[in-house]
């Protein structure tokens, strides 16, 4: 097919993959691009090259993440060549460093979030069928990282957390004591979580803490939504967002994801302990009326107690009757 002048100059056929030009950014691209799929890398390097968001949409089975991928580090790529670009000037080893004009002061990170950890196995399985080969970093938990065996036995994710952080500060784990980034990054640049566990098996290396070194240099990060969302556990794991390419992947999830992030579970025995705090108050306040302590007491005070123990029951009844309905 005929595509058009102005976001392809020219296709070169190869064993490995294709390339092709958009908008002065060298794409390389597993196989011939379909139509629709050139559009589509098209608009990511526009919202790039313009540093604005975008909302793209494709039907299932167009090749959306592999376009993503490869469109996204191809800019990163050619920003990393802009930036790196030097001029020589007089003589012997004296070079022009400066910034090409219109490459900008820095190349971004790519921040790559998607629904589920087995979702981003997805995205890295498309990754490695590129030709692109990034340091990239996946965040997880504890809970699917940790191969230590007395760490793994603990029944719950607190324990472990807890258990983890007191070996680490002791120095007494020999995987968390091991961790060398660079000497595995030779030899597996791109690793889901699994391939860290596999090979923190493998090297005698913690995965949790691999992953964690692994992220100060990536040049595309991967992780679910809510370590990017929500802003405790962002601060956590050291995520930061400022200056990065943040491609949020199935992004019909997000609302859901958002509500999730900043709602948390009121039990029925969470709001009895409450009524019982105010009941404890509001005996307080009777005994300073009683006593007559103008300046810590007032009718106003005791009144507002009375409302808020009245709401709290009204909704520990409505709890209490949603709960025997099941």
């Amino acid at each position: 097919p005929a595509y058009s002048k102005s976001w392809c100059t020219s296709i070169c056929y190869r064993m490995e993959s294709v390339e092709f030009t958009i908008d002065n950014v060298n794409v390389k691209f597993p196989f011939k691009p379909y139509p629709c799929q050139f559009v589509y890398m098209e608009k990511v390097i526009q919202c790039l090259q313009q540093s604005t968001n975008a909302i793209l949409e494709s039907p299932t089975g167009t090749g959306k993440t592999l376009c993503l991928l490869c469109a996204t580090l191809a800019w990163r790529e050619e920003q990393l060549r802009c930036r790196n670009g030097m001029a020589a000037v007089g003589e012997g080893n004296v070079w022009d460093t400066r910034t090409p004009s219109g490459c900008g002061e820095g190349v971004s990170k790519i921040i790559y979030a998607s629904r589920t950890h087995s979702q981003l196995a997805q995205v890295i399985r498309e990754l490695k069928n590129t030709s692109y080969r990034p340091r990239v970093a996946i965040i997880g938990s504890r809970e699917q990282m940790c191969i230590h065996p007395e760490v793994q036995r603990k029944e719950t994710n607190t324990e472990k957390v807890h258990l983890c952080r007191a070996k680490v500060k002791a120095n007494s784990c020999i995987y968390y004591n091991n961790v060398d980034a660079k000497r595995l990054q030779s030899s597996e640049p791109i690793m889901d979580i699994e391939d860290l566990v596999v090979a923190g098996n493998r090297h005698r290396m913690c995965p949790y803490y691999l992953a964690r070194e692994l992220k100060q240099d990536a040049d595309i990060i991967f992780m679910p939504y809510n370590y990017l969302l929500d802003a405790k556990t962002r601060k956590m794991h050291g995520v930061d967002v400022r200056g990065a390419v943040v491609i949020l992947d199935e992004a019909h999830n997000i609302e859901k994801v958002c509500e999730e992030a900043t709602s948390f579970d009121l039990t029925s025995l969470d709001i009895a302990y409450c009524i019982a705090d105010v009941d404890y108050l509001l005996q307080m306040k009777k005994e300073e009326l009683v006593e007559g302590d103008g300046e810590s007491a007032s009718d106003d005070d005791f009144k507002a107690l009375l409302n808020l123990k009245g709401k709290m029951a009204t909704t520990l009844a409505v709890h209490i009757q949603y709960r025997n309905s099941f």
